[in-house]
């Protein structure tokens, strides 16, 4: 199996890092360490929504590490050259964080509409309508991947190139092992489809093996509608509906870190058009 973006990425940085400006400051050893323990555990991270949540923290963090690293007046020489590119860079990894929050919200607002659903033993309609909007986003996140797949490459490639000093490449590598993230989630929130004849697809064009999921709470919900409208019994409605509270709960979790992370991104983004324009 080919080496992942990120892995690779992981190896040309510590490769070319004696490029690194030389000017000795402890952010810059602070930010490089870690970057090097995200990009390194990325892969080996289990995937569950409590864990997106908690490397979207290490992210934010990580980010916060940028923007320090930003103000020193060593760097700003060092990757003046290449702000445009940088802020290019930046700003679509925006729009797919964007993208995600909206995502999320509506997310959100079909499993209360489906749990008010419940609660009232509305008709079968109410209930159904969920799956068709659970369809519709599943069509949308092949699209997304694919966007996020050709942004890595991108990324990724921009880094190689010989003339990137090593602070231009780290700021690629932040930008990758962001993206790494969210392709994740946005895997994970798909789910196996596994009637899904769109997913073995997606799983042999966009994911590795090491990157296939296996069902989870998002499948169990499906499933678990699916079995309501085949045998409307009150014990189905008991499942789906604890069932739906406990993920409700570990979703609006992970939209607050999302929304965090966007704004940090935006401070970040901030930093670099600082510099473009000075």
């Amino acid at each position: 199996m080919a080496p992942s973006p990120l892995r690779s990425k992981t190896t040309l940085k510590h490769a070319r890092s004696s490029s690194f400006p030389s000017t000795s400051h402890p952010i810059v050893s602070q930010f490089d360490e870690k970057l090097s323990r995200l990009a390194s555990s990325s892969e080996a991270t289990s995937s569950s929504l409590s864990s997106f949540t908690c490397r979207l923290g290490d992210l934010e963090n990580l980010l916060g590490y940028t923007e320090d690293l930003l103000q020193l007046p060593h760097v700003k020489q060092a990757i003046s050259p290449n702000v445009d590119e940088l802020l290019e860079g930046y700003l679509k990894v925006l729009d797919i964080c964007a993208t995600i929050k909206d995502f999320l919200s509506n997310d959100k607002q079909n499993r209360q509409d489906l749990l008010s659903a419940l609660r009232r033993r509305r008709n079968m309609d109410d209930i159904s309508g969920y799956l068709t909007s659970r369809r519709k986003s599943k069509k949308m996140i092949p699209k997304l991947l694919k966007n996020l797949k050709s942004m890595m490459k991108e990324s990724n490639f921009t880094s190689k190139k010989t003339e990137t000093s090593a602070v231009v490449g780290e700021l690629h590598d932040v930008q990758l092992v962001t993206l790494g993230l969210f392709k994740a989630l946005l895997s994970y929130v798909h789910g196996t489809g596994s009637q899904s004849s769109s997913w073995s697809l997606l799983s042999k064009s966009m994911l590795s093996k090491s990157e296939e999921v296996e069902a989870n709470e998002f499948d169990n919900v499906d499933a678990a509608v699916c079995s309501l409208l085949s045998h409307n019994k009150t014990s189905k409605y008991e499942e789906l509906t604890s069932q739906l509270r406990e993920m409700e709960a570990t979703i609006e979790v992970l939209e607050e870190g999302i929304e965090c992370f966007f704004r940090r991104l935006i401070k970040t983004r901030a930093s670099l058009l600082n510099v473009f324009n000075h």
